[in-house]
Parts: C-alpha cells; structure tokens; sequence
C-alpha cells in the first residue's frame, strides 16, 4: 500500500504542471489545490481577523433603510453627503485599498508577478488623471529614455542617491519636454502629462531598468505588461457607474478589503497562474559562479571545498598555519 501510495504520488507530480519548475512546486504543495492555511494565525488573531470580516458587512446591513439603526449608521458612517470636491478627494483615499487588494489577488493568488505591490496601485491613481490611453504612451516613452541612459549612470559609478536624482531629473525633463511639444504642435492631450506624478513614473523605469539588468528583458517586458496590466484593470473598475458611490455611502468596505488582504495571504496563496511567469535569466557571473562551487575538486571532497584556500599542516602541530 506504501508503494501505491509513492506510485500514484509521483505519477501526479509528473503529469499535473506543464513544467519541471511547477511540477517541483506541485509535488510540495499536495494532490489537490486545498486551503493553504499556514498556520501563522493563533486564535486571538483569528478571531480579530473574524472581526475585519464581519464587522463591516454587520455596519453594511445596519444600513438597510427597514432596520431602526440604518439612520444611525448613515449619519455616523457614510460620506455619501460630502461636496464634490471633497468627494473627488476622499475617493482617491478609498481607491487605493481597493487597488492593493486587487493587486494581492493577482500576486498571491494567481501568482503573476508584478512590480511590487505600489506600482499597479499609484500607476491607476496616475490614470485615474491623465486618462488610460495618454498614460500608457507617457510611461512607455519615460521608460525606454531612463533604459537608455542607465548604462551612462551606472558607467560613471554614481551613488545611490545621485542616480536616483538623475532620473528623477531625467523625467520632468520628459514632462517638460512634452508640455512644450503641446504648444509647439498645438496637441492639447499632451498637457495631460503635466498631471501625471513623477514618482509613480521613476519608479516604473528603475524598476524595469533593475529588472531587465538582473533577470533579462523577457522578465522586464513580462512584469511591466502585468504591472500595467492590473493598474488599467484597478482604474476601469473604479470609473464604473456607482462604483465610487459604493465606497463612498460604504466606506466600512475599507477594513473588509484589509481582512480580504489577510485571507489571501495567509489561506489562498496557492499562485495558479505562475507558471506563465517567464524563468529569469542569470547573468554570466552567476553562472560561472554557481558552476565553480558544484564542481568538486579531483579526489573527492565536499563541493565548496574549491572556495577554500590550501592549508598546510605542520608535523605535530594541531593548527594550521594558514589560521596565523
């Protein structure tokens, strides 16, 4: 029966991920995609995360006009009666929880890897102002500039903190650059780019620019799609019809989505998807690098003992000279 059970094991590791990565990450998971529950949780914390989630649905139902607390629950937790322009403000507030949740879906749950967890996130909000399509062209444009010049920055060994200033440098110029060709050619949706944050465009090239230097441009290209990819999703989402009405008159939504954040992380980290997640590439020093310390040495011995000098003992003595 044991031996059954290690057949039907293996025959389920082989034939259930279309590749050698996902099928060594099946066959640690289990048979079957179960509650992955991590056990990071102890009861209090559970009960607490019991209260994220069904606290808020109780104030939602407490709403409901036929119930005698729904007036005290609309007066008290509603920010539906707000003026326009604090509602276009407290909207952004409540947009990015909901953003960040979305974007722990796509990580956590499907396993589609992004570029961090702010980037999808600050990128909606930024085409929340300039408009999708604008946006995309203007953070395709900054990206393949910063791209460009990185080589030079890293050429001449700038610091940290003078690199990052460069660039940050870099992308108004583009902006500045750009606001100029709307005047020069009289394209008014050209001026949108004024609006848009510089940060959120620095950090979408330093992060392409690091990606594509360390793990290889199918990577690079990959993860920017996906980043921008969820960003666009986030900001059609939040621009349907009574969408921001929703969070406005629910605000209470806001501590469900940070229960929702737990529970994935903790219960539905199961990454479905991740097998679409290009492999990354190493770069020839780790490989020459990982080549050198499994290559044992002739004679035998433990393979990182190519990384350890010679040591020459002396006749009788219980140390050796190369620890002097």
């Amino acid at each position: 029966m044991a031996r059954l059970r290690a057949f039907n094991y293996i025959l389920w590791c082989t034939l259930s991920a279309p590749r050698p990565a996902q099928r060594a990450a099946g066959c640690r998971k289990g048979y079957s995609m179960k509650l992955a529950n991590k056990g990071n949780l102890s009861g209090k914390q559970k009960l607490l995360l019991g209260l994220l989630l069904f606290g808020p649905l109780l104030v939602m139902a407490g709403k409901w006009h036929p119930l005698p607390t729904s007036d005290f629950f609309i007066r008290f937790l509603s920010l539906a009666n707000l003026s326009k322009s604090m509602e276009s403000r407290v909207g952004y507030i409540l947009f990015v929880p909901f953003g960040a949740t979305v974007a722990v879906f796509f990580r956590l749950f499907l396993g589609i890897r992004l570029f961090g967890p702010f980037r999808s996130v600050l990128l909606a909000v930024a085409f929340q102002i300039t408009g999708i399509l604008p946006g995309l062209a203007f953070v395709a444009v900054v990206i393949a500039v910063v791209v460009a010049i990185r080589p030079f920055i890293k050429a001449i060994r700038l610091p940290y903190f003078a690199r990052v200033s460069v660039v940050l440098s870099t992308v108004a110029l583009i902006m500045l650059l750009a606001l100029l060709s709307s005047t020069w050619l009289n394209i008014g949706s050209l001026r949108q780019v004024a609006y848009f944050p510089i940060v959120v465009l620095c950090l979408m090239s330093e992060g392409f620019a690091k990606t594509l230097s360390g793990e290889g441009l199918r990577s690079a290209l990959w993860r920017g799609v996906m980043t921008v990819f969820v960003a666009v999703l986030i900001t059609l989402l939040y621009q349907t019809h009574g969408f921001r009405r929703l969070f406005l008159y629910f605000p209470e939504l806001l501590v469900l989505e940070i229960g929702c954040i737990i529970v994935i992380g903790e219960f539905f980290n199961f990454r479905l998807l991740g097998w679409l997640n290009p492999p990354v590439a190493e770069r020839r020093g780790q490989k020459t690098e990982g080549r050198r310390q499994q290559s044992p040495r002739a004679g035998g011995g433990h393979p990182s003992s190519v990384l350890r000098p010679p040591v020459s003992r002396r006749a009788g003595a219980g140390t050796d000279t190369y620890g002097r």
